[in-house]
């Protein structure tokens, strides 16, 4: 099994680990799930067992034969567990709260599979429930009737500025609550999420904003206004705009991500920062976890060499493939920081009169100039590695709809023209 396959199921419910022979070779595999707590010492359960590689398939075929046996024992080993009096006696006194600070935040939130910037998003929405429901309400007393109070609650609680919260931090602490209530059910801790049983009026939405995006004369403008700054701002702004990348996969950006021969950029990692580590940066996989190679123009690569050949003169043999496209000013191991960006380009925007754009503005132009280009919504979404198709057509319905009325008219145009030759 890959090393990928290995990693995956390590982030799911349990790992699957391959044992090997002194040449290498797979002659095993080892599964291994955590399937409770012990009463009183809170110490964790684990479950595992071995069994030989099976003979004759693919390795396409053995990685879905071994995920399916894996499967099928987690499955008979947590029943079995779910059956024992002491999870049955746990299950019926066990406090939201405490179930959040024992099992939900120790191993499901505060792990390497999220950013310091996610954990502490979860610490932040999850403590409105803590505060709520506390150790007043048993965690298998929550019903659908709970999380409809907690959230009016939250509508009408005032936070720390004296206003009430947006529709967005609402649906923030909602889906928060969703994922605490979406774990314990996979632990067994309770049979049903409630929140599935709210109506979709019930559950609340995102508030809808204006996409601000460069329009074409504006983004030209932006790139002329660029070439009296230095190189490394120039192909900074000018890969965001032109490349559709988040400030944190433009600051975790290595040489290597470059192909020259190729034309293409891969975006691998995500800059964002951590105040309890020494750089004070984290640097972890992009935000949906899942890398992507784009194109990019002879014009941009040629400005990202003009770049490198700086760099170059700048630090010498200390510049390796492995070192960050916009590197620190004294170490081309360390990325800049993402909020750097941020403020130079407001000061940019500022000194230029330009419209008032945000890093992640340049992201929406990227997809909207694409859009005007003749792209259509699929390759948008790869250009801007949304998971979810939803996503884009959500962001970008509006755009999509001004193209298709220029372009009947650009038919209909055609056909008057046709038909008057």
């Amino acid at each position: 099994m890959s090393e990928t396959t290995e990693k995956k199921e390590a982030k799911g419910r349990g790992k699957i680990i391959t044992n090997r022979n002194s040449k290498g070779e797979i002659i095993s595999y080892r599964f291994r799930i955590c399937v409770g707590r012990e009463e009183g010492t809170r110490r964790q359960i684990w479950r595992t067992t071995t069994i030989k590689r099976p003979e004759g398939l693919t390795p396409k075929k053995e990685q879905a034969e071994v995920e399916r046996l894996a499967a099928e024992w987690e499955k008979q080993q947590r029943d079995e567990f779910k059956k024992s009096p002491t999870v049955s006696a746990d299950k019926d006194k066990i406090t939201f709260k405490r179930f959040v600070e024992e099992h939900w935040l120790v191993d499901h939130v505060r792990t390497n599979d999220h950013t310091p910037s996610s954990i502490k998003f979860f610490e932040y929405t999850v403590a409105e429930a803590i505060e709520f429901f506390g150790d007043r309400k048993k965690l298998i007393e929550i019903d659908v009737e709970d999380v409809k109070r907690y959230l009016n609650h939250l509508k009408t609680k005032e936070n720390k500025r004296g206003d009430t919260f947006g529709a967005t931090s609402v649906k923030h602490f909602y889906s928060t609550l969703k994922n605490v209530l979406g774990y314990a059910k996979r632990l067994h801790y309770i049979d049903n999420n409630p929140c599935d049983d709210l109506l979709t009026k019930e559950k609340p939405h995102r508030q809808k904003r204006e996409i601000d995006f460069l329009k074409p004369e504006q983004a030209r403008r932006f790139l002329d206004c660029l070439q009296t700054e230095p190189i490394f701002w120039q192909a900074l702004f000018t890969v965001m705009l032109k490349a559709g990348l988040r400030r944190g996969e433009a600051a975790g950006l290595e040489w290597r991500d470059i192909n020259e021969k190729e034309l293409t950029l891969s975006v691998v990692r995500n800059a964002t920062l951590d105040k309890n580590s020494e750089k004070g940066i984290f640097i972890g996989p992009p935000k949906t976890g899942e890398a992507r190679t784009l194109p990019i123009s002879k014009e941009l690569c040629a400005l990202l060499k003009r770049l490198k050949t700086e760099q170059e003169n700048k630090f010498q043999a200390a510049l390796t493939p492995n070192s960050f496209v916009f590197c620190n000013d004294c170490d081309p191991f360390r990325p800049i920081r993402p909020d750097s960006i941020t403020t130079k380009l407001r000061r940019f925007t500022e000194k230029n009169h330009l419209p008032d754009v945000s890093p992640h503005d340049l992201r929406h132009s990227a997809a909207s100039l694409s859009l005007a280009a003749g792209a259509d919504l699929k390759q948008i979404q790869k250009l801007l590695g949304h998971a979810d198709p939803e996503t884009t057509m959500r962001f970008y319905a509006e755009v999509t709809e001004e193209a298709q009325r220029e372009t009947a008219d650009k038919l209909e145009a055609l056909l008057s023209n046709i038909k008057n030759a």
